[in-house]
């Protein structure tokens, strides 16, 4: 039987040391950092979900990111919208006062010339920015959409013939969009082909119920200055429809705000509920991770104490 000698003693009581040592050590760390987990080998199974939870917050993070953006560019799109709805409605207010029977010919100048007014307003509408980016543009953000074509003829005028209308049309038909989950987009912006000329894929003919804003209003002012009913009475149907058509489009982008916000709401409770995953497995309990470094600091110096006793026994202690 092997007997117990001074030096295996104190060898053991050295290694014990060591270990309580760095469990201190460990315990100190934590109450700096406040997590139980700091390396790898803290907690070996638990870096695997962890990295992968990680991932998937960052992915949602970002998800959350655009959403945000998309938010505020729509927030800028309907006020223009509600300007847009706002000129149309002005416009057929005044081509009915013009229609008045006791309207003379400066009274039919001065409403011409506020249907003029509001064409200037609807390109400035339709040329708006945000964030330096034009809206109505498609992808081509950078490009103004549109500009006056200043020969432009009533009498001459084709809806389907693009260089007959009072604009020109220099954006494309890609309407931006946002990813709110994988392989999931929502359209978050109009193309000004499609609000304004009514011709959703920019090909020159316009849709089936599509109204050119821009000529109806130019139309509507001519037909103004000249008294001309028959052509009032056109362009006071093209207006109606003219808001129509800005009223849908903007009732179809508030559905996808709606649609938007939820999903942002949706990822803001995921990135919630992943960052408390995540936090299961690297935060620390501070007051027990206080609570058991008081108990390992009291047990190593009760055990220093004990090694620093047995290395100074000798064999003149037991004579």
């Amino acid at each position: 039987m092997m007997k117990s000698t001074m030096g295996m003693n104190y060898r053991m009581l050295s290694a014990n040391l060591e270990i309580m040592s760095n469990k201190m050590y460990d315990l100190r760390q934590q109450s700096a950092t406040g997590k139980q987990m700091n390396r790898p080998s803290d907690n070996p199974a638990g870096i695997r979900p962890v990295l992968s939870y990680r991932v998937q917050g960052l992915a949602t993070d970002r998800y959350m990111d655009h959403i945000a953006v998309a938010g505020g560019e729509m927030a800028v799109q309907d006020s223009s919208l509600d300007q847009v709805e706002n000129i149309m409605a002005a416009a057929k207010e005044t081509l009915i006062a013009a229609r008045n029977g006791g309207a003379n010919e400066m009274d039919l100048d001065t409403y011409a010339d506020r249907v003029s007014q509001l064409f200037d307003e609807m390109l400035q509408a339709a040329n708006m920015q945000s964030s330096g980016k034009f809206v109505y543009a498609g992808y081509q953000e950078a490009t103004t959409p549109f500009t006056v074509n200043t020969g432009f003829d009533p009498d001459a005028y084709n809806p389907d013939d693009p260089s007959t209308r009072a604009v020109a049309y220099h954006g494309d038909s890609n309407a931006k969009s946002v990813e709110i989950a994988p392989e999931k987009r929502i359209q978050t912006a109009l193309t000004g082909n499609e609000l304004f000329l009514g011709d959703a894929d920019n090909d020159g003919v316009l849709d089936a119920e599509g109204v050119d804003l821009f000529s109806t209003l130019r139309n509507v002012e001519a037909a103004i200055r000249s008294g001309d009913d028959a052509a009032m009475n056109e362009g006071l149907d093209n207006l109606e429809r003219g808001a129509d058509q800005a009223r849908s489009l903007r009732s179809r982008m508030g559905n996808n705000a709606w649609r938007i916000e939820r999903a942002g709401r949706h990822m803001n409770a995921a990135a919630i509920e992943v960052k408390e995953i995540i936090s299961s497995y690297e935060d620390a309990d501070v007051l027990e991770v206080f609570s058991n470094l008081v108990q390992h600091e009291t047990a190593f110096e009760a055990a220093l104490n004990v090694t620093s006793r047995v290395s100074r026994l000798s064999i003149l202690d037991f004579m």
